[in-house]
């Protein structure tokens, strides 16, 4: 059982379903804590909210399709595929697997039962077809996946079927943290709180939540951090002496000569301040943009 209070700061192997084989997953996109998986936000969506009957696909695609389960066709030659035949009272699709089970198929597309599928629409051999469909859940199911569905940058291995059930059981589990910040502070910036925004999100995601106060609300959250890493980095830095560099400016002077454009007012500036640090005793401490 995970501790509210450390919640967020946890490994994701700690949370119930989530085992060694998966964890070693999101290890490969370095991603070992619940806070590390909840700041990998969604960068588009799938609208799977496109429900069709058969005589209205387009080919090429996503649709979600009500369809009933009517034959199996499970070949016995290695690595052909299954093939499950389906219709509607408009027409007939087939659901084609590769690298599939036997007792999967059979279990997810009971025959004579009624089904919500969704996936590309292809059409081979006269026929239209999903192959290896993202989601096959009961009929009564049907609003779990006809909807605007979040996409994320998957791990291998991973489905994104998984990866959101994943998302959902840790924003399920998620205590209301509280706020690190003053909230005059973000009263007067006009931004919501951590939770309230994570969770926007996740569970609500549009192509415009970039330009949203949820999202700049965790930007300010960075901007803030490596303020203080940069102060913290910098009283440390400032402690430790050295032995001052005796340099002259002939080089210097020989170097700009050479290039081909005139410096500007700030960066003579910056050659300025940057040989004053170096001639110190204290350590230098610069980020240097170009």
């Amino acid at each position: 059982m995970i501790e509210k209070e450390n919640f967020l700061f946890n490994n994701l192997k700690d949370i119930k379903g989530i085992g060694n084989k998966i964890s070693s997953k999101f290890l490969k996109k370095r991603i070992i804590k619940i806070y590390e998986l909840l700041l990998a936000l969604p960068y588009s969506s799938t609208d799977r909210s496109n429900l069709k009957k058969l005589n209205n696909i387009e080919i090429g695609k996503i649709c979600t399709i009500t369809i009933r389960v009517d034959k199996y066709n499970f070949p016995r030659i290695r690595n052909l595929p299954f093939t499950i035949k389906c219709s509607d009272e408009f027409g007939k699709i087939d659901l084609v697997f590769f690298n599939s089970r036997e007792g999967y198929i059979r279990k997810k597309l009971p025959l004579r039962k009624w089904v919500v599928v969704s996936g590309k629409i292809n059409y081979f051999n006269k026929n239209y077809q999903i192959v290896n469909p993202e989601y096959i859940e009961d009929i009564k199911d049907l609003g779990k996946v006809n909807k605007e569905i979040p996409k994320y940058s998957l791990p291998d291995g991973l489905s994104e079927k998984i990866y959101i059930k994943i998302i959902e059981k840790i924003l399920t589990n998620l205590p209301k943290v509280k706020e690190w910040h003053n909230k005059e502070i973000l009263s007067k910036l006009g931004l919501p709180g951590w939770y309230e925004s994570i969770c926007f999100l996740h569970k609500k995601y549009k192509q415009d939540n970039i330009n949203s106060k949820f999202y700049r609300r965790l930007v300010f959250d960075e901007i803030v951090s490596n303020l203080i890493v940069l102060s913290k980095n910098r009283k440390i830095i400032k402690k430790i002496k050295k032995k001052p560099k005796l340099f002259t400016l002939v080089n210097q002077k020989k170097i700009i000569k050479n290039i081909n454009f005139r410096l500007t007012e700030g960066q003579n500036n910056i050659i300025y301040e940057i040989n004053n640090d170096l001639k110190n005793d204290k350590k230098m401490f610069r980020i240097l943009l170009g």
